[in-house]
């Protein structure tokens, strides 16, 4: 099943035997990479918390994440999610998790608050890039219920392909 969105790369998931978390997750990083903060608020339960801890925000409720996540909108552009690999399940109450590499440009220079969760220096026009483990749990509406996210920032020579073996 191919991504909806061409800034979302899933060649390497695309075979998932799972394939109603294979189209949740097209739909829902698609429309991160899309920048659709309106699309995946959607996707998200009422009693949705979001814990990002590259960028220190813990348990932050549906309400607040969908305001940091449209501020991310504007922070950046020429987003783009290549994924890694995909664990998990779509079943109601289990979760699953989302091993990818996201990639920006800074649209506008970063204020004071954001500058510590980027690279030294970085300005407009300047692309970074994070790789990340996201894991979501589903509630019985199939909707994220809680998202954890780790990441990093990439690093001088980093390699995708690196993670293709075990």
């Amino acid at each position: 099943m191919a991504s909806t969105s061409p800034a979302f790369n899933n060649v390497r998931i695309r075979n998932h035997d799972d394939k109603v978390l294979l189209a949740r997750i097209n739909e829902y990083f698609g429309a991160f990479a899309d920048g659709n903060a309106e699309k995946m608020d959607t996707m998200v339960a009422e009693d949705y918390r979001m814990s990002d801890i590259a960028i220190g925000i813990v348990r932050s409720p549906k309400d607040a994440w969908y305001q940091q996540n449209k501020g991310f909108s504007g922070l950046m552009t020429n987003i783009s999610v290549e994924a890694i690999s995909l664990h998990g399940s779509s079943e109601p109450g289990s979760f699953a998790v989302l091993e990818n590499v996201v990639r920006f440009t800074l649209n506008v220079d970063p204020s004071e608050e954001v500058k510590p969760n980027l690279p030294p220096g970085i300005k407009k026009g300047d692309s970074s890039g994070m790789i990340m483990l996201s894991t979501i749990w589903w509630n019985s509406d199939g909707k994220v219920s809680r998202e954890l996210e780790y990441g990093r920032l990439l690093w001088e020579n980093f390699d995708i392909n690196a993670f293709n073996t075990w």
